[in-house]
């Protein structure tokens, strides 16, 4: 199997997400929310760890990232208080927000044929719009307006950061492209299940499909990161990164 990565080897990944699938899944059927927790907790500082062994550099704005999410993280672990999940949110859309300051860069030569630049349009007011409706829809029946402006400014915030990663993809269709992707597609189903079990119904499957893509999506960050501070060399015309023990050092600022 081709390496599209250098942090780690393919069967150590495989292994890694078939670890956090099993595990989250056999918690959450259980009811061991407590160990849930911990290991959503602490999947930032293992991809961190993970990450600064291989690497000893990384952007200042990356650095922020990951720490907003982890403080996301560990807020959402008291969501039983009204004020701790205030700052979760918080965390969270700021954590977005860079993002998409962070795509924004990349938006630097993208070219998009009209067809498909006006069904990215179209796609995203749709989606805005419906998220608009649910936010007019459940206005009425959440106590605390703060937290659900929160939600829905968060849901608004990744359907930009959907919009620009999958414009970036169409565009230049390479790992980095496909890999943000993959990291936008597992928090937006992260938010949505953690969503539905906030508002709805508190069941055990969402509960596992939100940790699950949580952890992924964070470990799929830690690669995009990684790859981004790696040196790279074309080979048959296709981009392939280096092992960072045969490459340079190379400092990026954010």
């Amino acid at each position: 199997m081709e390496r599209w990565h250098a942090l780690c080897p393919n069967w150590a990944l495989t292994l890694f997400f078939v670890l956090i699938v099993t595990l989250n899944v056999l918690c959450s059927y259980y009811g061991f929310s407590v160990v849930t927790k911990t290991m959503t907790l602490s999947t930032v500082p293992i991809v961190l760890i993970l990450y600064f062994y291989k690497q000893r550099i990384m952007a200042n704005i990356f650095s922020v990232i990951f720490a907003l999410y982890f403080l996301g993280i560990i807020f959402n672990a008291f969501d039983q208080f009204s004020l701790s999940t205030k700052f979760s949110e918080w965390c969270f859309t700021g954590a977005y927000l860079l993002m998409v300051f962070v795509m924004l860069g990349k938006l630097k030569g993208v070219k998009l044929e009209g067809f498909v630049s006006w069904y990215l349009i179209v796609v995203f007011f749709i989606s805005t719009y419906f998220v608009f409706l649910l936010f007019t829809g459940l206005k009425g029946s959440f106590q605390d307006t703060v937290i659900l402006s929160l939600m829905v400014s968060k849901g608004v915030v990744l359907l930009v950061m959907a919009f620009l990663a999958f414009a970036i993809y169409l565009s230049k269709e390479t790992a980095q492209s496909i890999i943000f992707l993959t990291v936008v597609c597992c928090f937006i189903f992260s938010d949505v299940s953690g969503f539905i079990t906030t508002s709805y119904v508190q069941f055990w499957l969402f509960e596992a499909v939100q940790s699950i893509f949580q952890s992924i999506g964070l470990f799929m960050a830690c690669i995009y990161v990684y790859n981004h501070h790696q040196p790279a060399t074309r080979i048959n015309g296709r981009k392939v990164f280096k092992s960072i023990s045969h490459s340079s050092q190379m400092s990026v600022q954010s």
